[in-house]
């Protein structure tokens, strides 16, 4: 057991349940009653160790990212990597993306739990979902890889690289890794000590590290505007990215395509 997070001032964690749960109810899930007395009970116990993905759940922001229509059209495998709450999962599941060829990976059941309390869909959504602290996924399994609001919780230098290389390593030649992540706007500098997530890049950044991954052509696209987090946050923003697995060239060089 952890110490609950602490949510933003004057936001508790009854709040932020009762709101989740009428984000939810949007997409026809019922509750019966008492439902929110025993949420609170349950996550007043246990704690929400990222009260921000509570305070984000219901809000899939998947189909709003500028690869997705193109994602929707590819009928390869998909790997959520990092799936959270599953809310982009479902998202996919709604807008028509075969369900079959859908993996949902995290290294804990935290926020799956979450998810899966709040939508209520443990047997639709259990069998999609695989949980292991080491990633177990081998090369050329996937055809497509997601990344929402990981890169930036990520502490650990190695761990990141490790993400990155796994990211690629498990796409064949010319599958997409698309995501977003917390950035820095173009020029600006974190004031130290800004307390928030342990890794926020700058676009410069976020392309050298995709690049020394394996990935060529990336597009990355700023979204200004970071609702829920800490003061200082008008030198956030969101990047959207995405880039294709270079094939491996002469002397195991990777080689960029080109085309898609």
């Amino acid at each position: 057991m952890h110490t609950p997070a602490a949510f933003m001032p004057g936001r508790s964690l009854p709040d932020e349940l009762q709101a989740a749960m009428e984000r939810v109810r949007a997409f026809g899930v019922t509750y019966p009653e008492g439902y929110l007395r025993t949420l609170v009970g349950t996550y007043g116990e246990q704690g929400v160790r990222y009260p921000h993905v509570l305070m984000i759940l219901g809000q899939p922001r998947i189909h709003r990212h500028f690869f997705y229509p193109r994602a929707l059209c590819m009928t390869g495998r998909l790997l959520d990597y990092g799936c959270g709450t599953g809310d982009n999962v479902r998202q996919l599941i709604r807008d028509g993306f075969p369900r079959e060829q859908i993996t949902a990976f995290d290294i804990n059941w935290e926020s799956i739990s979450l998810g899966l309390d709040l939508y209520r869909d443990g047997e639709e959504m259990e069998e999609l979902v695989v949980v292991s602290e080491i990633f177990p996924f081998g090369p050329g399994e996937f055809d497509t890889v997601y990344s929402a609001s990981v890169i930036h919780v990520i502490a650990g230098e190695q761990e990141f690289l490790d993400y990155l290389d796994h990211a690629c390593s498990v796409l064949r030649p010319g599958g997409i890794f698309f995501g977003s992540t917390l950035g820095l706007i173009d020029g600006a500098v974190r004031p130290p000590g800004t307390r928030g997530p342990p890794r926020i890049l700058t676009r410069e950044q976020l392309a050298a590290f995709l690049a020394g991954a394996g990935f060529g052509s990336p597009v990355i696209v700023r979204r200004d505007g970071v609702p829920g987090y800490v003061p200082g946050s008008r030198n956030l923003c969101i990047f959207e990215f995405s880039a294709e697995k270079q094939e491996p060239g002469p002397a195991g060089k990777r080689v960029p395509r080109t085309g898609w």
